[in-house]
């Protein structure tokens, strides 16, 4: 009865105040039909954004890569995190970027892998935000931790397949590739070494369940029998693309081409038979432009 006294006519042609039922449903169907049209274009326009703001962040760390060398007579900074017992005074050892660090100095080195409840349970935000700053880039960088975080990578706020509390709250989104400056003996160790700057990415998007360790994304398996394979995976934050950035300092999204490389999300290890793709053409794009050569002969082919 209200309904009905509110939307009422006068019966002189005019009205007493209100829409009638029928006109109510009718603009909430257009309504509903706007926002169909209206939100895949904006979620693209958002995830366009972000895209671009990766572009930018990965061209920030790899200008600030680039300066760290100038600063130190050609040596590039150390590709991998730090672990326990590392010595951050070695000069050219200091790790571009640190483990989660407490108030106190101490390392997480395990944290983010770690099951809920484990030893690592207690890493926090800033915790992780220490690390960085602890690392060799950081004043390189304009003292800023936004650029190590990819705005399309969720894991900060949803956590990993490994659980969703504050330990599996990844932050930082990028590694160094394993070619530079690693522990591999083989690993380029001054600028003046690399070969086709222009070609070889430096940073890659690492979306593993380890984000705090992150060592060596895009790291092609060398194994006796695995060869061929991803060891990490690539990220596909970008519909199906990945940004990188490359030793002249130029940053670029990269879209990949064979499914496979998008579908990867997890590696349970080297032996997980969906990593071992040597006929996918991304990870002989990651190999023809890694940092170094190796021997084996499916590597080998590709480069030739």
């Amino acid at each position: 009865m209200c309904i009905e006294r509110m939307v009422q006519r006068t019966g002189r042609g005019g009205r007493k105040g209100g829409f009638t039922l029928v006109e109510l449903l009718v603009v909430i169907s257009i309504i509903a039909v706007l926002l169909t049209i209206l939100l895949p274009s904006l979620q693209a326009a958002k995830q366009q954004a972000q895209g671009t703001l990766c572009v930018a962040h990965l061209r920030s760390l790899g200008m600030s890569w680039a300066m760290y060398a100038d600063d130190h007579e050609g040596r590039i900074v150390g590709g991998v995190c730090a672990w326990l017992g590392i010595d951050k005074d070695k000069v050219f050892d200091v790790p571009w970027a640190c483990y989660p660090t407490t108030m106190d100095g101490t390392i997480q080195q395990y944290g983010s892998t770690a099951a809920d409840g484990a030893g690592g349970n207690f890493i926090t935000l800033e915790d992780r935000l220490r690390g960085i700053r602890d690392g060799a880039l950081f004043p390189y960088a304009g003292n800023d931790t936004d650029i190590y975080h990819c705005p399309s990578d969720k894991r900060m706020y949803e956590g990993t397949r490994y659980g969703s509390s504050l330990v599996h709250q990844l932050y930082r989104s990028y590694s160094i590739q394993h070619g530079l400056n690693s522990a591999h003996p083989k690993s380029v160790k001054r600028l003046s070494a690399l070969e086709r700057p222009e070609e070889t990415y430096v940073f890659v998007e690492e979306p593993g369940d380890g984000g705090c360790f992150n060592v060596n994304s895009g790291f092609i398996l060398d194994g006796d029998t695995h060869r061929g394979g991803w060891w990490s995976v690539v990220s596909n934050w970008h519909n199906g693309s990945g940004t990188l950035s490359f030793g002249d300092g130029h940053a670029e999204r990269r879209v990949w081409q064979d499914e496979r490389t998008y579908r990867l999300k997890h590696l349970e290890g080297w032996w997980d038979f969906d990593a071992y793709q040597p006929d996918n053409l991304d990870l002989q794009y990651m190999a023809r432009n890694y940092a170094i050569r190796w021997d084996p002969p499916w590597w080998r082919d590709w480069l030739d």
